[in-house]
């Protein structure tokens, strides 16, 4: 394993020296989000932002990019801009007339997760991932873990993962990935119909704990039709397991300009449901601010603003 880091981070550097590539370029991005919360049943309200699932979100991207290679870097605080954490902290870059990509660090990557609820992303976890393009629309490879504390060479490959996605173009994206770790192995899948124009059809599938019998099967679907700026649609899911459960949440989504109107209804299995809807207004092509509210069967009221920035 560390042959295989000392390798790559040494073709990266050499890449770096000879890439005849557009001139180096640093950006940034970030959003922040907040809001309040109101509990009718305790008479409570409290500083929340619902999207971030936190009191607030303050969140910082860094990228640095020269060529085939880069740095990415995540600055992020969940507590009202107090105890922030490096979320994200990498190095990547494209080998071999980009058939070959390595990231290495804390990373970002959502190059195998499925694409609605992002399955099987390796987003702040910790090692190596290389991914393989010998074809076009082919992607596979693995990611390795590695910890701080340090592991045997036999239980870092234990916990791998083993993943890959194959666009068939006019037809469907097609994903599977394989986590073989010991403590949360589990098999992510999906399926994204492109064949009907203005057509959005996704089907996922996730299923933990492979190693008992009375496993646990997560499926999910989401269809979506744009007429226009015009759109309607729904998400479905279900739980196959003990018990069985389901939720379903039709939507309605308009864009008039620079202004976005959106509106969804969840109901459960379990009686359970909620009301969200959301604005969202483009200032210009480098930002943008969200404005949301949600109210649900426990009669709780939440209203929260997002604001996204890049530079």
């Amino acid at each position: 394993m560390k042959k295989l880091i000392v390798l790559l981070l040494a073709l990266a550097m050499v890449g770096a020296v000879f890439a005849q590539a557009a001139a180096p370029a640093l950006t940034f991005s970030g959003y922040l989000n907040t809001g309040f919360q109101y509990d009718t049943g305790t008479d409570l309200v409290k500083l929340y932002g619902a999207y971030a699932g936190q009191t607030s979100r303050l969140r910082l991207n860094a990228a640095y990019t020269n060529g085939d290679f880069g740095v990415n870097f995540r600055y992020q605080s969940n507590d009202s801009a107090t105890a922030p954490t490096v979320g994200q902290a990498l190095v990547w870059g494209n080998l071999f007339n980009k058939m070959v990509t390595f990231k290495a660090g804390k990373l970002n990557d959502y190059t195998w997760a499925t694409p609605y609820n992002a399955f099987g992303n390796f987003d702040g976890q910790t090692g190596v991932q290389v991914q393989l393009k010998p074809v076009a629309g082919l992607n596979f490879g693995v990611f390795v873990p590695l910890v701080a504390a340090g592991a045997t060479p036999a239980n870092t490959f234990k916990d791998m993962s083993i993943a890959g996605k194959y666009s068939a173009s006019g037809l469907a994206d097609f994903l599977v990935n394989l986590n073989l770790g010991t403590a949360a192995n589990a098999l992510y899948g999906s399926v994204n119909v492109t064949a009907v124009k203005d057509l959005t059809a996704i089907l996922e599938a996730k299923v933990t704990d492979l190693t008992k019998v009375s496993t646990t099967l997560y499926m999910d679907q989401y269809l979506s039709y744009a007429m226009g700026d015009l759109s309607v649609g729904a998400y479905i899911d279900q739980t196959f397991g003990t018990p069985f459960g389901w939720s379903v949440s039709p939507e309605v989504d308009y864009t008039m300009g620079n202004v976005e109107l959106y509106a969804s209804f969840t109901y459960a299995s379990d009686k359970t449901w909620s009301i969200n809807p959301y604005v969202n207004y483009t200032l210009n092509s480098k930002s943008s601010v969200k404005t949301y509210a949600s109210y649900d069967n426990t009669k709780t009221f939440t209203v929260g603003s997002s604001f996204v920035f890049n530079f």
